[in-house]
Formats: C-alpha cells, structure tokens, sequence
C-alpha cells in the first residue's frame, strides 16, 4: 500500500503514556492512507508488549521497530527519519498525545491546497506532571507567544528557542537522502526537521490545539552542565546545518552565533570572580569577535565595563 503519511513515534520507557499516543493516532479520520512507525529503543519496561499488542490489532497501520540494544534517543530518531517513505511527515514522541481525530486530515489539507508551504504546526495544551494534581498549563510556560502564523527559514534560525510543538508537526517529506551523519551527533532533531522543511517553503501556525505535550522530568538535567552541553551541541547544529545549505543563509547563522556568543560572554560571567571571571573571558571572547562582521568598539568596551568595572555603572545609576 502506499502511504499518504508516514507518523513517526520513538519511545523509551513508556509504559505509562504509549498506550494513549498510540490510539490517538490509530484512531484518526482521515480519507487517505497512513502508516504509523513506533521505534522501541529497547525500553527496560512493558513499553514493548504493549507496542506489540496494538501492532497485532492494527497491523495495517502500526508498523514497529524494535532495537535489540539501547541506541540513545538521537539513533532512534535518525532510524525512523531514515524509515520514512511517504509524502507527508507526522511527529509524535512516545509520552505525548494528539487530541483532534481530525488533526491530520486538517493538516494535510492545508499543506495540499497550498504548495508553497512545506510545514504546518499547532497550539498545543500542556500537560503538567511535575504537579500532583496534573495541571493544564498555558503553552508560554514551555514554547515562545505567537505574534504571527506565517514563518521562514530565517524565523528558525533565529529563533532562541524551539517554536514548534513537537506532537503537532506535519511536513512534506523534503528529507535529505541519506539523513546526514552530523544528524547522529546533534541533540537538535526537531530543529534540523524544521529548518530542512522551511529552506523548501514557509511555515504555517494553525491557531487551533490538536495534541497533548506532556511536561515532566523525564530524567532530563536542568544543571549548569547539562545547559552548556546542550549549548554546545546547538552551537554544533548551527555549524552543521550552515555548512548543509551550502552557506546560502550564512549571515543569519553567523547572526544567531553571534547573539549566543555574546550571552555566553556576558551572562556566563555572572556567578564568576576574580581569575575565573578572567579566564571566563579569554575562554569566551574568540567566539564573540569570531561571529562578528566588524567589532563593534563601543559594545565591546560596554561589556569590558560589566564584566571588569561594573561599580563604574553603579555609579552612574548613583
């Protein structure tokens, strides 16, 4: 058979949520066909049988995956984007939900009757698990207001955070074959998703909630650490993904370095002293000048001040 719409899911550990994100895509209305591929990175609980048990009563839509050892979540995503045949690409991670039976008819609709878009998302309703009781937050406690619903590649690559839900996403299948290798080294798969989809049309923001984002630990570390690793990697991405588009969008990305540079030259230094702050700085400013077209005097010596002799603006205040 041949598929309208790959839906890719990738699940570790989720015993809890996969029976949910599984019916609420099987159970779609839709007037095409879709398949739905679930990769199991060998989860260490019941998340497997139960994956098994719903590819046995939809074996005509549900089409698992399942790895006989641990590859991390990267490898995972890089096997299901690698699995994908169809025209249009659907998302949904293991623990999130959609909650629109029409959600991907409408979707694909859109992207159907109008060629010059290669994306489509949604609002969102997240689902708060860190509280007891389970609360619906609003979606700006986790992805950034919108003031538009039309978007570029360059919306995305300046943007300083993911804007896009991940359950809600719907792409024309513009996926680069193979999947590049940098995919395996980068923890930004939605960001290579979005920007390879919107350097081959725009974006559209649908203002309507189609899917459930669950928020909880997961295990997932907010330390100093994990923060600047995370950095890095994006940092990583930038360089990666400049380098894909054969530098057609090199002053946007040297753009984005640039304000991640100067972020990290500045607000890195605030909880440094004395010799740590100083090697802070010569740690960091390579970067900054780096990214920088021509040296902005003025700015640099500003930050000089900030980081060297901020009494002096303390004073001024005074």
């Amino acid at each position: 058979m041949e598929y309208l719409v790959d839906v890719i899911v990738p699940t570790y550990n989720h015993e809890k949520y996969i029976g949910t994100t599984i019916e609420s895509i099987v159970t779609q209305q839709t007037n095409f066909p879709f398949r739905l591929i679930v990769s199991d990175d060998c989860s260490k609980d019941r998340t497997r049988e139960i994956v098994a048990e719903y590819a046995a009563k939809y074996p005509d839509i549900l089409f698992p995956v399942y790895h006989p050892k641990n590859v991390g979540a990267v490898a995972n995503g890089y096997s299901l984007l690698s699995a994908v045949t169809a025209k249009y690409l659907a998302v949904c991670d293991g623990d999130d939900y959609w909650t629109d039976p029409l959600k991907l008819q409408k979707q694909v609709d859109f992207l159907e009757a109008n060629p010059d878009f290669s994306m489509c998302f949604t609002e969102v309703e997240i689902l708060d698990e860190l509280k007891s009781d389970k609360i619906f937050l609003q979606p700006e406690h986790i992805f950034p207001p919108m003031t538009k619903d039309v978007f570029t590649v360059e919306d995305f690559i300046m943007a300083d955070m993911n804007m896009v839900p991940t359950p809600t996403l719907v792409m024309r299948n513009v996926l680069p074959r193979p999947i590049p290798d940098f995919y395996l080294h980068i923890l930004g798969g939605d960001l290579f998703m979005q920007m390879v989809a919107t350097d081959k049309g725009k974006a559209k923001y649908m203002r309507e909630k189609t899917a459930v984002y669950r928020n909880h630990g997961g295990g997932v570390s907010k330390s100093k650490e994990s923060i600047a690793r995370g950095e890095h990697a994006l940092v990583e991405l930038y360089h990666h993904l400049n380098k894909f588009f054969s530098y057609r969008y090199d002053k946007l990305f040297k753009k984005r370095l640039l304000d991640i540079a100067r972020g990290r030259l500045i607000f890195g230094a605030r909880d440094k002293k004395g010799l740590a702050r100083i090697k802070h700085y010569f740690k960091n400013i390579p970067d900054y000048l780096k990214y920088s077209d021509k040296i902005n005097f003025k700015e640099l010596a500003y930050y000089h001040v900030v980081l060297f002799f901020p009494f002096l603006l303390r004073r001024g205040k005074g």
